[in-house]
């Protein structure tokens, strides 16, 4: 036999042990043929190196067979999320009558929710001065300004209105920007709709107000 040709052959066999040999000694990730929805792993916890197996037979003395499933139980129900919308619309029509004999100005909030709204109404100067408790300039016998401040509220019940009375003041706004009530903001925990009456010598008709889902 030709010398060469057993120095060849011998060259390929020690290449082909070597080789072998570095792939068994490579750190190697087993594809497991793991049951549905269930993954088997062996963990060695002095590297935290962890590898799927089929089951915890294929574990080495310094590792540790885990388990889990791929998907969890389920949780529970999460509360109703907020309306987007849709029918049926409500419209809410208020002030719908006026007091009679008295025709004084008026904010009605009206609770559409089936909760009881925590509502506040500021009565508010052109320069954002609150004006509760504040007298209303330029009126014998004298008036006061209703509504709250800072964060108090009150209580509205469900499908209840809350009628606002209040007095207009003598003078103008622009003359008396931190006295004389130009604008009135109201606030609510739940939807409402808010309308106003401010009769002058003939009735006014206020719109209806689309409440609020």
């Amino acid at each position: 036999m030709n010398l060469a040709f057993l120095r060849r052959a011998g060259v390929a066999c020690l290449a082909f042990i070597a080789v072998a040999v570095l792939a068994l000694m490579m750190p190697t990730t087993e594809l497991a043929a793991y049951s549905p929805g269930v993954l088997d792993a062996c963990v060695n916890p002095g590297n935290g190196m962890m590898r799927l197996v089929d089951s915890s037979a294929a574990c080495h003395a310094n590792e540790a067979f885990v388990e889990w499933n791929i998907t969890g139980p389920q949780g529970p129900q999460g509360p109703a999320g907020a309306s987007a919308g849709g029918p049926p619309f409500v419209w809410v029509c208020t002030p719908a009558s006026i007091d009679a004999p008295a025709f004084g100005n008026e904010v009605d909030i009206f609770n559409g929710s089936a909760t009881t709204a925590n509502v506040a109404a500021h009565f508010l100067a052109t320069d954002g001065s609150n004006l509760a408790g504040a007298v209303v300039p330029g009126l014998n016998p004298p008036a006061i300004y209703p509504g709250q401040t800072g964060t108090n509220t009150v209580a509205l019940a469900p499908q209840s209105t809350l009628i606002i009375p209040y007095a207009n003041g003598v003078g103008t706004r622009q003359a008396n920007p931190s006295t004389l009530l130009a604008s009135v903001s109201v606030v609510s925990d739940q939807p409402i709709v808010v309308a106003y009456n401010v009769p002058s010598v003939s009735r006014q008709s206020t719109p209806c107000g689309l409440l609020p889902r």
